[in-house]
């Protein structure tokens, strides 16, 4: 006998491409949840590398004012930081996550099912 942790409601009227199978888990969610998370990370590196760019425009445009160029400095220095961070999400997703058990580009969301003795 299997017994599962999570489950997820069952409603006939959907067909079950949609990851409406009881017994076949909810697969289509959890590739909707990873296809959020992958989304939510190129974002977040095109933003930092946006940041980025800004940040060295601003450090050429300065023309040797003190305070324009602290600013670019910081700008930059947290874009690099930012893109760091993402790498190292990105990484713990891809390489840490196969060790965890963990499949994240088709991540499965157990159900409950019919199990018969």
């Amino acid at each position: 006998m299997e017994s599962r942790i999570l489950a997820q409601i069952h409603n006939p009227a959907l067909p079950n491409a949609l990851g409406n199978n009881p017994s076949g888990g909810g697969n289509t969610l959890g590739m909707l949840i990873s296809n959020i998370v992958g989304v939510i990370v190129i974002i977040a590196f095109l933003m930092a590398f946006m940041y980025l760019l800004t940040g060295g425009l601003s450090w050429l445009t300065s023309g040797g004012d003190k305070t324009r160029l602290e600013s670019a400095r910081n700008k930059i220095t947290h874009a690099v930081i930012g893109l760091i961070i993402i790498a190292a999400v990105w990484a713990i997703m891809n390489i840490v996550g196969p060790f965890l058990g963990i499949n994240f580009p088709n991540l499965p969301i157990p159900t409950i099912g019919n199990t018969t003795p």
